[in-house]
């Protein structure tokens, strides 16, 4: 039997699934792909906001690429999402108050030690720590044995370093605080960004919402390729075997397939793990994952609000209601959404016991404090309660093949990456190659 008599079926339309679909569909293999939602993206597609009297195609959360993010690019070139549809911008960090990083376009490490002798409001003893650190973890090649909390690759760094550069940069990384994450996994981003050539560390930063990024593009080229979309389509139970062929029970019909992709959460794998009763050490390790949230708000203004750049930092302080830690201008990337801001806070905290309404003022209040904005005609807040795993030191998450015909994509499959789009992709990617190797 040759791979074009062969049938798969790829449980998850976010983006994972999406690379997952696609890449066995390239290689002959009859496709379908199943997700319970009413449009694919997972945690990273295209809603419909209300702000004020109009309505705004935005996204379920605020998203970062960097150019590090190799899979994901390809991806998109792959599916016809052309270089326009994002912005690459040299890392840089600017907050309001001068203090600010900008990396040079130069070769590694010359890239960052231009950025740190160019640091503007950086205290000379901060510099040399930079350096220091940067230049003591690529000679050890990013390596750290046994893993710990990645607040403790920063002991002796001076304190204002840490809370300027650092833990922001942990946030937006690992979506957790420095005392929370892997060091390790945090390496692992470090050294292909900040460490890798200059490039690597460029923001990218998509100029329309998600959906028109990845989902749709997706979606049309899997269509092209002769495979099955069907979205709104929940897989409630799996049964089966390779030999015997996979059953999926749906909420819409049963199908059946000779090999089976879960691109899904880690409690959904689980679930439909213990429903067909295979790979029960697997589903025990996704069970025991925890999760981390992210915020999202949007404010709508009036005039629209201008600040030097595209996105940069803000000075968190909880204690003072100042939650928001990272805001992007999309009026500047999209002018369809003049006039809106969106203000990143990751992670858990005191902002989670707020209502939305309460939320949207203290960050309004903050954007006002630092960028001197003024008050918002309107505002939209989205919680994504289980963005992202939360990537403690030693986790481990189950591999690719669980079991032959049976296979692991997403944040839930095994990767030296966070919860990133980057590591879905490539989870998707690992899955779809293993499936293909036992398949042929």
């Amino acid at each position: 039997m040759n791979l074009r008599e062969r049938r798969a079926s790829v449980v998850g339309g976010g983006w994972s699934g999406l690379a997952c679909a696609l890449r066995l569909a390239d290689a002959g293999v009859r496709v379908a792909l199943h997700e319970a939602a009413p449009q694919l993206g997972g945690r990273a597609r295209r809603v419909e906001l209300a702000l004020g009297e109009r309505r705004y195609a935005l996204d379920n959360g605020q998203h970062l690429l960097v150019g590090a993010y190799s899979r994901t690019l390809a991806l998109l070139e792959r599916i016809g999402s052309c270089a326009s549809a994002v912005l690459r911008l040299p890392f840089q960090v600017h907050y309001a108050d001068g203090y600010a990083l900008r990396a040079a376009r130069l070769p590694a490490p010359l890239h960052l030690l231009a950025a740190t002798l160019g640091a503007r409001g950086m205290h000379i003893a901060e510099r040399m720590a930079l350096m220091h650190w940067a230049l003591r973890w690529r000679v050890r090649a990013w390596r750290v044995t046994p893993d710990r909390p990645a607040s403790e690759l920063f002991i002796g760094t001076p304190a204002r370093l840490v809370q300027s550069l650092w833990e922001p940069l942990c946030l937006a990384a690992l979506n957790v605080r420095l005392a929370d994450g892997s060091a390790q996994i945090f390496l692992n981003v470090l050294r292909d960004t900040i460490g890798a050539a200059a490039a690597a560390a460029d923001f990218v930063v998509p100029r329309h919402d998600l959906g028109r990024l990845v989902p749709d593009a997706a979606a049309q080229a899997l269509k092209a390729r002769q495979a099955e979309v069907h979205c709104g389509d929940r897989i409630e139970r799996l049964g089966g075997s390779a030999t015997a062929g996979w059953h999926l029970h749906s909420t819409r019909a049963d199908r059946s397939a000779d090999a089976v992709v879960l691109a899904l959460p880690p409690n959904r794998a689980a679930e439909l793990l213990d429903s067909c009763g295979a790979a029960p050490a697997a589903a025990r390790a996704l069970d025991s994952l925890g999760y981390a949230p992210i915020a999202t708000v949007y404010l709508r203004y009036q005039e629209a609000p201008r600040f030097e750049h595209v996105l940069q930092p803000l000075r968190e302080d909880p204690r003072r209601q100042r939650f928001g830690q990272w805001v992007f201008d999309r009026g500047a990337l999209d002018a369809a959404h003049n006039g809106i801001v969106s203000v990143v806070i990751s992670g858990a905290g005191p902002h989670l016991d707020a209502d939305h309404a309460t939320l949207a003022r203290h960050v309004a209040g903050q954007l006002a404090s630092e960028l001197g904005f003024p008050q918002p005609l309107a505002h939209a807040v989205i919680v994504e309660k289980r963005a992202t795993i939360i990537p403690v030191p030693g986790l481990r998450r189950p591999p690719s093949r669980l079991a032959p015909g049976l296979y692991l994509a997403g944040d839930a499959a095994d990767s030296p990456y966070p919860s990133t789009l980057e590591g879905s992709v490539r989870a998707g990617e690992a899955a779809a190659d293993a499936c293909l190797e036992d398949l042929r």
